[in-house]
């Protein structure tokens, strides 16, 4: 009887759980009441939505218990900030059209003893098109906003429209006092195959996916690297400003390197290893599903308990990051690969171990069969 009762209530459990965690934050940011439109020589056409992961904005914290729920806007993601942005920078016909390529906006929450603390992050691109479809990068910024109060849930609005307008302002303030670099063409379509497959990979900073594809970096003299014996793996920048820390990879000509940011709070690039058509690195990484499900179901310490390094590899296609987990590794090779299987369980975090098994199996797997596996 007593097991029956626990059997019950844990399934009672269960579904109050699931439906909770269903249950999403909204976040609207209009009506705007208290911005009054800005005297700039510009405003936004378009949005365009460049983001990694579009699923969510991020994660709030519900009810007494803080709770963690997954964040989203209550409109389509480029009409709620197109519409926010009119109400501050009017459009005008006699003005300059821009267009806003944002590549991350994320908010979170953090719950202290006394305090709470929220949190808003953006990194955008601005961009102009001229009459032949041709896109120029007119500049990149990025904007970070924190707030300490007793309760921050009902301020995300605040802090992103706050976000967007700073970057916003920091255009207008480039032009003004002549900071503004000189625009470079970009492309915003892609080939068929990514031109990193086909050539050497060229040296410099690739602002977005985008540009990494189609093996399009630029060069910035200004960003300075440190020297770091212990962490051969990884570079670390000298000047750890958060515009330049928010670029999405950095080649040196012979390897590619991921910027942490891209998927954690960490401001380093990791070293990449090139297998067929994926780029593989071992880093600290929770998927966005993982770590929505684990901090619903664990809160921070849950996050905290899988914030451990894992292989990864992100598939020059498609620009997904994908975590290559043990289950994925035993379905991949039990059966056809015994003895990958079984030198793979003798060192599972070693990344040349790991890029000298794939490489193995790609002799004989093309890489739609991995794709299907690894649920890319």
């Amino acid at each position: 009887m007593k097991k029956r009762l626990v059997l019950v209530l844990f399934g009672l459990v269960s579904v109050i759980a699931s439906s909770q965690n269903k249950k999403q934050h909204i976040i609207e940011l209009l009506s705007n009441k208290t911005e009054t439109s800005e005297n700039v020589d510009f405003y936004i056409s378009e949005v365009i939505d460049n983001r990694i992961y579009k699923d969510n904005i991020g994660i709030a914290q519900k009810g007494i218990f803080n709770k963690k729920v997954l964040s989203n806007f209550k409109n389509p993601f480029q009409d709620e900030i197109l519409n926010y942005i009119h109400t501050i920078f009017p459009v005008d016909s006699l003005k300059k059209p821009l267009i806003l390529r944002i590549n991350q906006l994320l908010i979170s929450e953090k719950t202290g003893a006394f305090k709470e603390t929220g949190k808003a992050i953006i990194s955008l691109d601005i961009l102009t098109k001229k009459d032949n479809d041709t896109y120029y990068l007119e500049g990149s910024f990025s904007a970070y906003r924190e707030k300490n109060s007793a309760d921050v849930t009902g301020k995300h609005n605040d802090r992103i429209r706050a976000v967007l307008k700073d970057c916003l302002m920091q255009f207008e303030r480039s032009l003004i006092y002549g900071e503004k670099p000189e625009p470079r063409v970009i492309s915003l379509s892609t080939s068929l195959k990514p031109a990193i497959l086909n050539e050497q990979v060229k040296e410099g900073f690739f602002t977005t996916f985008l540009e990494l594809y189609n093996n399009t970096p630029f060069v910035d003299s200004l960003i300075k690297f440190k020297a770091n014996r212990n962490r051969p793996d990884k570079l670390f920048l000298e000047e750890r400003s958060h515009k330049r820390a928010l670029y999405y990879a950095f080649s040196n000509g012979k390897s590619v390197y991921i910027n942490a940011s891209n998927y954690s709070g960490e401001k380093h690039f990791v070293k990449t290893e090139r297998v067929k058509d994926f780029l593989l690195f071992n880093d600290t990484f929770v998927h966005t599903e993982q770590a929505s499900e684990m901090s619903l179901a664990f809160g921070v310490l849950g996050l905290m308990a899988s914030n451990s390094n894992s292989h990864v590899m992100l598939d020059i296609y498609s620009g997904q990051f994908h975590i290559i987990d043990a289950n994925k590794m035993k379905v991949l090779l039990i059966k056809d690969y015994p003895k990958l299987y079984e030198d793979y369980n003798k060192d599972r975090n070693n990344i040349k171990l790991m890029k000298d098994i794939l490489e193995q199996v790609f002799i004989n797997e093309d890489s739609e069969k991995l794709r299907t596996i690894f649920k890319f």
